[in-house]
C-alpha cells in the first residue's frame, strides 16, 4: 500500500495540481490549482492533534469548513473524498486567494496602510462580539487553562533538541511567566467573569488574511478547541506580535489601539505583554517541530531553526520589561519617523501612545484640518490645549501601566519642561527618544504619507521647512535614532536602551 506522502505526491502530479509546488507544513500539505486549493492533513498525533486515520482527519475537515464558513464563507467549498478503499482520504477543498494580496505579502513590499489594518480591527472586533461564549468556552480562559498551555509549552521545548534555538530565552521567559501567573491570578478570572473567553479564530496571523476585493480571514484552528478557545487579548496580541515579527511594530501596536476603538475593553491592553510573549513562544516551538521533521530538506529545516530563534528571542523581548516607571517622549519633526518609533516601542514594551495629532483630532473634531504653520488648530493657544490634555492623559497612564509614550513635535522649550514636571509629579523617570531623518527623506515620505492618506498629522513640506528652522535638538540624555534605518532594529536598540536605566 502506498504510504500518505506518496499518495500526496501522486496528487500532485496530476494536470490540475502540477503546477505549482506542493506545500508542507508540520500537519497539512497544499495543493494550488489555478482558482482552486486542496488542503490536507497529515496522518500525524503531536498530542494536541489527531489525524492519524481517516475518519479522524474527516471530521478535522468538515470541523475546517464549518469553522471557517464564520469568517469566510465563501472561500470554503466543502470536503472532497478522495480515493478509495486502502487509499480513501479527505480534504478540504477552497477557492484561491490571489496569493501577492496576503497581509504577508504586502507587509514584506511595504504595501500595508493604515485603512487596511483599521478594516481587519473592525472584521475580527465584529467577530469576537458575535462568537460563541458560554461554561464550555469558558473553561480555556480561566487561570489553570492558561498555567496548562504554558506548561505544555515548556515541557514541549525542555531537552537537548532545543539547546541550539531557545536556551538563554526559554529559561528568562518561564522565569517570567510564573512570576505574572502568580503575581496577576485575579486578573485571568476577571476575563472569564467579563465575558472576554471566546471561540475565536486561533491563529490569527498575517498568512489567515487575504486583501482583495474585500478582507477574507481563514484558516482557523479546527483539531483542537483549547488552541482556538480563548481570551480575545490573546487572539489580538497574535496578530499584533506577527507583524511585529515580520518587521512592523508600528503596525501591530496599531492594530490594537483600533481593535480598542471598535470594541472597547478596559483590560485587553494590560495581558498585551503576556499574550505576546504567549504566542511567539508557540510560534517559536512550531517551529522547532518542523525544523525536526524529517521529509524537509536540510535547507528547509535550517530556515525553521532560524525562524524558531527569532520567535524564541521575540518572546524574551516581551517578557522583558523596564522595570522603573517611565515617561517616554518621542520628538521630532513631521516625516521624522517619530510616530512609527514610538508605536513600535510602545507594542514592545507595553505601553500606551498618546500622539498630539490624536488628542488634537479628539479635542477639536472636524475644525482639525490642514492649516498654515502655526494657524488654525496648530495655533499657540489651541496648541497649548493639546498639550496640556496630553499630559493629563500621561498622568493617568503612568499610573496605570507604569510607562507611557507621548509622540509629537515637543519644538518648544516649555512643551519639554512641561514634560519634565508631568514625569517628577508621577514619580517617574523622563526619558526622550529624538528621531532624525536626512530632509530629502522627509520630502520623500510626507508625500508617500499623503498618497496613502495615513495617519492624522496635517504636516506637509512648508510645514516641516518651518518647523527645521525653529527647532532645536534635545540636550544631553536623550537618544538620538537616525530612521533611515532599518525600523526593527532601530525600535530594539531604543527599547535595549531604556531597559538599561
Amino acid at each position: 500500500m502506498p504510504s500518505w506522502i506518496d499518495r500526496i505526491t501522486a496528487l500532485h502530479q496530476l494536470p490540475e495540481w502540477s503546477g505549482e509546488p506542493l506545500i508542507q507544513t508540520h500537519i497539512s500539505a497544499v495543493l494550488l490549482g489555478r482558482d482552486r486549493v486542496l488542503k490536507m492533513k497529515k496522518p500525524v498525533n503531536f498530542g494536541f492533534l489527531d489525524y492519524t486515520t481517516p475518519a479522524k482527519r474527516l471530521a478535522a475537515c468538515r470541523a475546517e469548513v464549518e469553522l471557517n464558513s464564520r469568517l469566510s464563507p465563501d472561500i470554503y467549498l466543502g470536503v472532497e473524498t478522495l480515493g478509495a478503499g486502502d487509499t480513501l482520504d479527505y480534504g478540504v477543498l477552497m477557492k484561491r486567494l490571489r496569493p501577492e494580496r496576503m497581509l504577508d505579502q504586502l507587509v514584506q513590499r511595504g504595501e500595508v496602510t493604515e485603512a487596511m489594518i483599521r478594516e481587519i480591527a473592525r472584521l475580527v472586533a465584529g467577530f469576537h462580539q458575535q462568537a460563541r461564549r458560554g461554561p464550555d468556552v469558558d473553561q480555556y480562559g480561566r487561570l489553570s487553562a492558561v498555567q496548562e498551555n504554558w506548561r505544555e509549552n515548556f515541557e514541549q521545548t525542555a531537552g537537548p533538541a532545543w539547546a541550539d534555538v531557545a536556551p538563554r530565552e526559554r529559561g528568562f521567559v518561564q522565569r517570567w511567566v510564573e512570576q505574572e501567573l502568580t503575581t496577576n491570578a485575579a486578573r485571568f478570572e476577571e476575563r472569564v467573569t467579563g465575558g472576554h473567553i471566546v471561540d475565536g479564530h486561533g491563529d490569527l496571523r498575517s498568512e489567515s488574511v487575504n486583501i482583495g476585493d474585500r478582507i477574507h480571514i481563514f484558516d482557523c484552528i479546527e483539531f483542537n478547541e483549547r488552541f482556538r478557545c480563548g481570551d480575545t487579548a490573546s487572539e489580538v496580541a497574535f496578530l499584533a506580535m506577527d507583524l511585529d515579527a515580520r518587521g512592523r511594530p508600528d503596525l501591530g501596536y496599531y492594530f490594537v489601539e483600533e481593535y480598542l476603538r471598535q470594541r472597547p475593553d478596559s483590560g485587553l491592553f494590560a495581558l498585551q505583554p503576556f499574550y505576546r510573549c504567549y504566542r511567539a513562544f508557540v510560534r517559536g516551538k512550531v517551529a522547532g517541530f518542523r525544523a525536526a521533521e524529517a521529509e524537509f530538506s536540510e535547507a528547509e529545516k535550517a530556515a525553521a531553526r532560524t525562524e524558531a530563534v527569532h520567535y524564541f528571542e521575540l518572546a524574551r523581548r516581551y517578557a522583558d520589561r523596564p522595570k522603573q516607571p517611565t515617561l517616554l517622549v518621542v520628538a521630532g519633526l513631521s516625516g521624522s519617523g517619530k510616530t512609527s518609533i514610538a508605536r513600535g516601542i510602545a507594542g514592545e514594551l507595553g505601553w500606551r501612545v498618546i500622539s498630539t495629532d490624536r488628542v488634537r483630532q479628539d479635542l477639536f473634531g472636524e475644525a482639525k484640518t490642514p492649516a498654515a504653520f502655526g494657524e488654525g488648530v496648530y495655533g499657540p493657544a489651541q496648541s497649548n490645549k493639546t498639550y496640556q490634555a496630553l499630559f493629563a492623559q500621561a498622568t493617568e497612564l503612568l499610573r496605570l501601566d507604569g510607562g507611557v509614550v507621548l509622540d509629537g513635535t515637543f519644538a518648544g522649550e516649555d512643551r519639554r519642561t512641561a514634560a519634565q514636571a508631568c514625569a517628577a509629579a508621577a514619580g517617574a523617570r523622563l526619558r526622550v527618544v529624538e528621531c532624525t531623518l536626512a530632509p530629502e527623506l522627509v520630502r520623500e515620505r510626507l508625500a508617500r504619507r499623503a498618497g496613502q492618506g495615513d495617519g492624522l498629522s496635517d504636516a506637509n513640506w512648508e510645514i516641516y521647512l518651518h518647523q527645521l528652522a525653529a527647532y532645536r535638538p534635545w540636550g544631553g540624555g536623550a537618544l538620538r535614532l537616525d530612521t533611515a534605518e532599518a525600523l526593527p532594529a532601530t525600535v530594539q536598540r531604543a527599547t535595549d536602551w531604556l531597559r538599561k536605566g
